[in-house]
């Protein structure tokens, strides 16, 4: 499937009215000139949830949570994004397009869904024969009942190299079913034999792996004996990506109606072990480490995340890993936590030593993310020294810069505050300061203590100029229409006068645009919780109605800050005599310019 066209998410967010969609799944009360209600997203008895007419767009005051229709069902409906436009799509009797020719993936073959599952069968239809027979025998010993095996699906492949084409038939009759086989990552191609294939996996328990919508994408194969690989995992495939998937997710949606807590393991034999003694809500990743976008889909679906890791040098380092994905996406009513176990241990033999009980505790003491944190990174230093203390601080600096919500990110620096004994007043401009001469090399002035204040007083103007002028785009994008030629913006060397130049491209580019669906295009960035704030902030204009001479004056003052900064640099080039022609023209005139400023 192609890709779906911004343009028609667009005209879908400009048909649906995001008041009576969140109405009919949460009740909305009028409120001045917004909606409220208490926020579906977090527990709370008064209302802090903003629902905006105008803007299309929802914010909760409490939590965060912030976003468009489409955001809402994400969240709400715990849909992934094509869902969500299906969903939305659906309610206006519209079909959804998808670009041809604008999407590098591979074109999915929905019969490849068929097949897999045809093979998931026929994989368990071996348990009942007598090569199946040491199969069975194996998943006793590992103490999973025949029921459980039959709730996931577990089956059994013959150790031979051609159990598909016996399944199948003859490929050379049906060259296209082999190319498929070939696809789905069942066959492979003989190297230097390309009439020749054989099965990829022989001789295992398999283990099929479903997406949400409980289709099998792929396998998991384990060998029962010494083999080598013990595990075996389908090769990315167009219906399979190992990164998005999830083991279990599927089995734990439908045992679980609310799931409150996700467990996140790392084998196919733990999710299945601790299912059997009725822990039904943990996943397993496929053979890689937790990526951001296992984080985003669990969220969907619960609030509270603990992963799982062995209690040795490794499982630390992976949780640190893991900790670099987490720390972005957590905010109000989001929680992750650690969980560790003793050496030599892992879920399924733990929950068969101490039962069900007893595991289910260990869950809920797992270690909250920030506590763990601190501890670590402590226990690298010695805290009894001042140097110590200061390479603590300078740990925590990525991890801190990782933490986007505002909340979090006061707390976590103020128990580093504490725990380094700087004053947490303090810690956030050293840090600041930290980065800046990390990044910025030092310069020789005439008069280094005055240009610092000069351009300190200089850049907190530009930088709220730059601030007004965003929030006010993003509450009113059609302001936007009355600034022409802003490229002069990318002169500015700051993320903010570039986030100001793409604003108004894509309103110039899309004039009709809601707040809801101006935000739409920044949905993939790490800005998009910020501007999303912004959005929905409440503000107070100087004169009731003066919206765009507010933002007329915020780019004349950020055009003046262009030109001052391009003259500082001919400034330069003309006392090291090296100014061309055309730029001693130019010198001049930003000369003449800015004693008209004064």
């Amino acid at each position: 499937m192609g890709l779906i066209p911004q343009h028609f998410i667009q005209d879908l967010l400009n048909r649906v009215d995001i008041v009576d969609l969140i109405d009919s799944r949460v009740p909305l009360k009028k409120a001045g000139a917004n909606y409220k209600a208490c926020c579906p997203f977090h527990g709370e008895k008064t209302p802090s949830f903003n629902v905006s007419q105008s803007k299309q767009f929802y914010h909760c005051f409490g939590c965060g949570a912030n976003g468009n229709a489409i955001s809402f069902l994400m969240e709400y409906d715990r849909l992934e994004f094509p869902d969500a436009v299906e969903e939305l799509a659906s309610s206006l009797g519209l079909e959804v397009p998808r670009e041809v020719g604008n999407d590098n993936r591979p074109k999915i073959d929905n019969s490849l869904y068929d097949l897999m599952t045809k093979i998931a069968n026929f994989y368990q239809q071996q348990l009942r024969t007598p090569s199946g027979q040491k199969a069975v025998n194996y998943l006793k010993n590992r103490g999973l009942s025949g029921e459980i095996a039959k709730q996931f699906g577990l089956g059994f492949v013959p150790d031979a190299w051609d159990s598909l084409e016996k399944l199948f038939g003859s490929f050379a009759q049906n060259p296209k079913l082999k190319q498929q086989l070939i696809d789905c990552g069942m066959l492979i191609q003989k190297e230097g034999d390309a009439a020749r294939v054989y099965d990829r996996f022989r001789d295992r328990i398999m283990f099929p792996i479903k997406d949400k919508r409980g289709r099998v994408i792929a396998f998991g194969g384990r060998v029962m004996g010494d083999g080598e690989p013990k595990y075996l995992n389908s090769p990315e495939t167009p219906i399979f990506h190992k990164s998005n998937e999830l083991y279990g997710l599927y089995q734990a949606r439908q045992a679980n109606r609310n799931l409150a807590r996700i467990l996140i393991v790392e084998g196919y034999m733990d999710v299945v072990a601790l299912a059997q003694f009725g822990i039904t809500n943990a996943v397993a990743t496929l053979g890689t480490a937790t990526t951001a976008s296992h984080l985003q889909q669990l969220f969907r679906t619960s609030r509270e995340l603990v992963l799982c890791f062995d209690g040795d040098k490794a499982g630390r380092k992976a949780a640190l890993k893991a900790l670099e994905h987490g720390l972005p996406q957590l905010r109000e009513g989001r929680d992750i936590k650690l969980m560790f176990l003793p050496d030599g241990e892992d879920p399924d033999s733990m929950v068969r030593k101490v039962g069900k009980e007893q595991f289910t505790k260990l869950i809920e003491q797992s270690e909250p993310i920030f506590d763990f944190l601190l501890k670590h990174l402590s226990a690298q230093v010695d805290l009894k020294t001042v140097s110590g203390r200061g390479q603590l601080v300078h740990l925590a600096k990525p991890y801190l810069d990782k933490i986007t919500d505002p909340i979090y990110h006061q707390l976590f620096s103020q128990a580093l505050a504490e725990t380094s004994g700087i004053a947490p007043d303090k810690l956030d401009s050293l840090v600041s300061q930290s980065s800046a001469n990390s990044q910025s090399p030092v310069q020789t002035v005439s008069n280094p203590q005055q240009m610092a204040r000069t351009k300190a007083v200089s850049q907190k103007k530009v930088n709220k100029s730059i601030q007004l002028a965003i929030t006010l785009l993003l509450q009113e994008p059609q302001l936007g229409l009355t600034i022409d030629g802003y490229d002069w913006l990318l002169s500015l060397n700051q993320t903010g006068p570039k986030i100001l130049h793409k604003l108004l491209e894509i309103i110039h580019q899309n004039p009709n645009l809601t707040s809801g669906a101006l935000l739409e295009f920044w949905r993939q960035d790490k800005l998009y919780p910020r501007l999303a704030e912004m959005a929905m902030i409440e503000r107070e204009a100087r004169i009731k109605g003066q919206e765009a001479q507010e933002l007329n004056d915020c780019m004349a003052k950020l055009l003046t800050e262009a030109r001052n900064s391009r003259l500082d640099f001919l400034q330069q080039k003309a006392s090291n005599k090296s100014l061309t022609s055309a730029e001693k023209a130019e010198f001049q005139q930003l000369l003449l310019l800015a004693k008209g400023q004064k």
